[in-house]
């Protein structure tokens, strides 16, 4: 279920003055190429003009007429990779909180839109609308306004699921930046915490986890556990919660990752303290330790706080 959001983009109006000038070069005419082709005058002159994206039967039947792969020319002039990087930067920020470098890829990506106008380049407005409306989410989830970013992720999702509801999350198929909006509107449930965990459950079925996982991916599962782990424990689950953290940190130390491992072995020790497990100080000093060790002082300090406050723990 759900729409297709054209990702790919191309500088129409170059690729039409390519095929002009190769068309110019092997001394044809319009008519000619009709004749060599059966594409027709009209729609030759629109594509040389840049007004349409050629299909790829007719590509394939102008590479003939040619003697050249127009395929390939035409992915030469494809802006894709540098709508890749931005998806990349952003899921990169999905992981790292780093607002300055959010404000600097909103910037960037907003004078990529305006340096390319639709005329010259078929930029879909849905892909663009989708991922300012995730990059305003973000922003406001590490403004620490969960409420506010649920609004701007579930809209993202609604541009090409316009039926998309949270309630049925697994009604959708989701490409891949999608199913990364997805992952934050389960993150900014956070007041829901058994629907954000059924979508977190569905979001770690379907997330990468073979030998090719980016160090994102990875990321993005350990996110994951930490997220479910602290919904458990909102809900006094603290069985689970305790599982769901184990499995973090087991995955951390797998592919020798330090990333959330402070938070996960804080935890950890919650679920242990509530479990009436003994060893439940040794994690907790344990996740400060390794705070400090990161330069998280201030997340550090803020755990030896709560955990003074609410269960009477000095660490």
């Amino acid at each position: 279920m759900g729409g297709h959001l054209m990702f790919e983009s191309y500088d129409l109006v170059k690729f039409g003055k390519h095929l002009r000038k190769l068309r110019n070069n092997l001394e044809l005419t319009q008519r000619d190429v009709e004749s060599l082709s059966g594409l027709t005058v009209d729609a030759l002159r629109r594509i040389e003009n840049g007004e349409v994206v050629p299909r790829y039967d007719t590509l394939l039947y102008l590479s003939h007429a040619y003697k050249k792969d127009l395929l390939a020319v035409l992915k030469s002039y494809s802006n894709a990779n540098e709508l890749f990087n931005y998806y990349r930067r952003l899921e990169d920020l999905l992981v790292f909180n780093d607002l300055a470098a959010l404000e600097q890829l909103s910037c960037e990506f907003s004078n990529y839109v305006k340096n390319n106008p639709e005329k010259g380049t078929l930029v879909n407005g849905a892909v663009v609308n989708q991922f300012r409306l995730t990059l305003s989410g973000v922003s406001e989830y590490y403004s620490s306004d969960p409420k506010k970013s649920f609004e701007y992720f579930n809209a993202a999702l609604k541009v090409s699921h316009p039926d998309f509801a949270p309630e049925q999350y697994d009604q959708f198929r989701y490409f891949e930046f999608e199913s990364r909006i997805l992952l934050m509107i389960a993150v900014s449930l956070s007041e829901l915490p058994d629907l954000s965990n059924r979508i977190l459950l569905f979001c770690l079925e379907h997330l990468n986890d073979d030998l090719h996982a980016t160090i994102y991916e990875k990321y993005l599962r350990v996110k994951i556990y930490f997220n479910l782990s602290y919904n458990y424990h909102i809900m006094d689950d603290d069985q689970n919660a305790l599982i769901s953290a184990n499995k973090g940190i087991e995955y951390c130390n797998k592919y020798y990752l330090s990333y959330s491992l402070g938070p996960l072995l804080y935890r950890k020790g919650i679920a242990e303290f509530l479990l009436g497990i003994p060893n439940y100080l040794q994690s907790l000093q344990a996740a400060i330790l390794m705070l400090d060790i990161q330069n998280a002082g201030e997340l550090a300090e803020k755990y030896k706080t709560i955990t003074k406050e609410n269960y009477g723990i000095i660490l």
